[in-house]
């Protein structure tokens, strides 16, 4: 039976990014408190995945998508519940070459001014996506997801909406609504068909003063893990 899943699908912890105070079982439980029914850690090419974090959500009332936010040519792309490790995905012809039915490929935060948004590419790559991210980090002036919502309209993709956290303050400030069963195959498919809805609301400058100089002290900072598969157990 279908029923109206609270989801957040671009999460990243410290088990990469060792800036972030929080690792995969705190953010659960902050998710789990804020109401959340599924979640993807998405940290950067690195799978963390497992079948004891799997169940730590489960008993906690969460559906953990494998996730992984892979850099491609140089590009940020999210996919999900792919049987594959991401240095095997090296470039656009890498992913086209191995994608399967079950994988969800996303484009996130496409055109925002980064040199590792698709911008362009999004266009010349559109084949490979099926559905696109309507980020978190705009504000009522300033908002990036803009040509994200054109290009979907006009390609008829779903937007799934995503808080990319990297800090606490960011988890719920945008997320979706899925139509479907609580299931990772459920899940996937109920986004491919557009059962999904975009909850989100802009943040204030101050908010976006605050999360980009904390997300610009922790890259000077550093203490990025190097990438790697964490990762035993299939998907439920």
């Amino acid at each position: 039976m279908f029923v109206q899943l609270k989801a957040d699908l671009h999460l990243h912890t410290r088990e990469r990014d060792r800036f972030i105070r929080y690792d995969a079982r705190d953010l659960i439980d902050r998710a789990a408190r804020s109401g959340f029914h599924v979640l993807s850690i998405t940290n950067h090419d690195t799978v963390t995945f497992s079948a004891d974090l799997e169940g730590y959500a489960r008993e906690r009332g969460i559906l953990l998508v494998p996730g992984v936010e892979m850099t491609i040519e140089g590009k940020h792309v999210l996919l999900y519940n792919a049987d594959v490790t991401p240095e095997r995905i090296r470039t656009f012809a890498d992913l086209r070459r191995l994608r399967r039915p079950e994988w969800l490929v996303v484009a996130p935060h496409p055109f925002f001014p980064a040199s590792y948004a698709l911008r362009n590419r999004l266009l010349e790559e559109i084949d490979l996506f099926e559905a696109i991210e309507f980020s978190h980090f705009y504000t009522r002036r300033i908002d990036c997801n803009r040509s994200a919502v054109r290009l979907a309209k006009e390609t008829g993709l779903p937007l799934v909406g995503t808080s990319d956290s990297h800090f606490v303050r960011q988890l719920g400030t945008t997320f979706s609504l899925i139509e479907g069963e609580p299931t990772v195959a459920s899940v996937l498919q109920a986004i491919r068909k557009g059962q999904i809805r975009v909850e989100s609301r802009p943040l204030t400058l101050r908010e976006c003063a605050a999360i980009g100089l904390a997300m610009a002290v922790g890259d000077l900072i550093g203490g990025r893990v190097p990438p790697t598969a964490i990762r035993s157990g299939g998907p439920s």
